[in-house]
This record gives structure tokens, C-alpha cells and sequence, in this order.
């Protein structure tokens, strides 16, 4: 006499998921929640960008790959007058100071925007700022048997991290996660497309 086992809906769902995911062209797929960091590193050496940061405060001021100097450009005119005036005139901006419409602030700003190249010249800014190389990781976050389980993780908890991503890899030779994978599927039939 057989008896019928009664399997929770959990699982009956997660079988039925993993019918209906894409494997992505992966054998026996495993889906990860992934995500991209950076890791100081030297220059040349699998680098990816470099930055210029306040070492005081760490906040980033240029960002190699955005190219914009905004924020490098108001720090200075926040942080180092004497610096934004020294600049100023080794670069024959000093008739920009007959200008009484716009600030000292506005005047270096629109001068540093224009003219300063920040490849060439990192080294001429002052001490407290330091250019870092960076280089890219790929960190995995959390490993899911399903692509909705992974996508439920990035939907929670996004917030947390830098942009998450899904990532699939594939459990060849982990004998015990694929016979675990099979037995999940063995528990319902795919759709068949009408």
C-alpha cells in the first residue's frame, strides 16, 4: 500500500519556476545575485579607472570615467582660496578679477572648468586630495535556486548595495546540487506551450 506524500507549496513552486526560467544557455543553472566593487590598486595593473578623492572626508571629487570636475572644481573654491588664487594667476587669469558681477568662487570655478586637465595636472592639486586606481571585482552576494528567489533579494534589498545584478552559473560537477536540482523539478511537469 503506497502512501501519497503531501510536498509543501513552497517547493511545488519552486519547482515549477525552475521549469519555467531560462537556464541562459547554462547547464544546470544556479542564479547569483552579483554585484560590481572596486579595489584600490596600482597604476597599470587591471585597472579600470582612478579617482580623485579627499582623503580627510573621503568623499570622491573626479571620477575618471564621468570626466566631469564640478565637484573637484567647488571643493577647492570651498576648501583652498589660496590655492584657487595661486592657480588663477600661474594660468594669466588675473584680469578675470575686474569682473565685480560674479564671486571669486564663480569666477575660479568657470576658469578651472575651462582650462585645468586634470590628466596632466593631478599632481599640481593639493596634498589633501590623492588620485587612487581602481581596479573591478565582481562580488557575489547571494546564491538562489531560482531566478525569482534572486530577483525577490534584489527587490528587498537593493538599497544596500551598489546596482545588483542576476548571474547564472552552473552547478557541473556538484553532483549533490544537481540530484537536489532534479528532484525539485521531478515534483511537477513543465507547461507545455498551447
Amino acid at each position: 500500500m503506497s502512501q501519497l506524500i503531501e510536498y509543501p507549496a513552497f517547493l511545488l513552486e519552486m519547482s515549477q519556476q525552475m521549469h519555467q526560467q531560462p537556464s541562459r544557455c547554462t547547464a544546470e543553472p544556479m542564479w547569483q545575485v552579483r554585484c560590481k566593487r572596486y579595489l584600490i590598486t596600482e597604476e597599470g595593473y587591471n585597472e579600470h579607472h582612478w579617482e580623485i578623492a579627499d582623503t580627510e572626508d573621503g568623499c570622491v571629487l573626479y571620477h575618471s570615467d564621468i570626466c566631469d570636475k564640478t565637484a573637484l572644481a567647488g571643493w577647492l573654491a570651498d576648501n583652498d582660496h589660496e590655492w584657487c588664487k595661486t592657480w588663477l594667476v600661474d594660468n594669466d587669469n588675473t584680469d578675470i578679477y575686474h569682473d565685480v558681477s560674479q564671486s571669486f568662487d564663480e569666477v575660479f570655478i568657470h576658469e578651472f572648468l575651462q582650462d585645468f586637465d586634470i590628466e596632466s595636472n593631478y599632481d599640481a592639486l593639493p596634498e589633501q586630495l590623492k588620485k587612487f586606481h581602481l581596479q573591478e571585482t565582481e562580488e557575489v552576494v547571494k546564491t538562489c535556486l531560482t531566478e525569482a528567489d534572486a530577483r525577490a533579494f534584489i527587490a528587498r534589498k537593493q538599497h544596500d548595495y551598489p546596482k545588483l545584478y542576476t548571474y547564472v552559473e552552473s552547478m557541473v560537477f556538484c553532483p549533490q546540487m544537481i540530484e537536489l536540482r532534479n528532484w525539485i523539478m521531478s515534483l511537477t511537469k513543465p507547461e507545455v506551450a498551447a
